[in-house]
């Protein structure tokens, strides 16, 4: 009998392989990045389709398979494309975002950080006003160096190293980030640089 992992995760990626089955990348707060596939999901009948639909974070239950994990359930939580789709800067930082974690994870390695800073992203431009573009631009910045810092691109800088442990994108963080906005920036475009 096979152990089921359940857990939330988002839907980064799909790919469909076979008459009817998908192959899908999903960023886990428990397992890191994971590759995982679902059988018939193509299917008009299947009810996992909704729940494993890109941008989507989900309550997902897996079985550990010898080489990749199998789906057995997906329950959708949010869709971010439905929620964000009329604000374009929105969903543009967000997906940028998520390029950008595609790019520098490995497979399966457990950081849980990773989930929870495109989770505090969301929910921060979720309830955030689109019209202000500063405060987007800002918070994606403080993202991108949260993921450079965390997977070792990024050292320990004295003028920002108190930013990176921040977990909210309130007025006082804004307000910080204002201050170095430059240096930050020039950090980031070198770090991006060399990967």
């Amino acid at each position: 009998m096979y152990q089921i992992y359940t857990t939330e995760g988002l839907i980064i990626e799909s790919r469909i392989f076979g008459e009817s089955n998908k192959i899908y990348f999903i960023l886990t707060r428990d397992f890191g990045l994971i590759k995982a596939t679902a059988q018939g999901v193509c299917k008009t009948e299947s009810k996992q389709k909704f729940g494993l639909q890109t941008l989507s974070f989900s309550k997902i239950s897996l079985v550990k398979g010898r080489d990749i994990w199998k789906i057995t359930s997906a329950i959708s939580l949010e869709n971010v494309f439905s929620n964000l789709k009329g604000e374009k800067n929105k969903l543009n930082v967000f997906i940028r975002i998520v390029s950008l974690i595609r790019k520098l994870l490995v497979e399966e390695e457990k950081e849980p950080i990773f989930f929870d800073v495109i989770k505090s992203l969301y929910k921060f431009l979720k309830t955030e006003d689109s019209n202000n573009r500063d405060k987007l631009s800002s918070a994606e910045l403080l993202t991108v160096m949260k993921i450079l810092h965390t997977s070792g691109y990024l050292g320990e800088n004295k003028n920002f190293g108190d930013l990176l442990g921040v977990d909210d994108f309130g007025d006082e963080t804004m307000n910080n980030i204002k201050k170095i906005k430059r240096e930050m920036l020039k950090e980031v475009n070198l770090v991006m640089q060399e990967i």
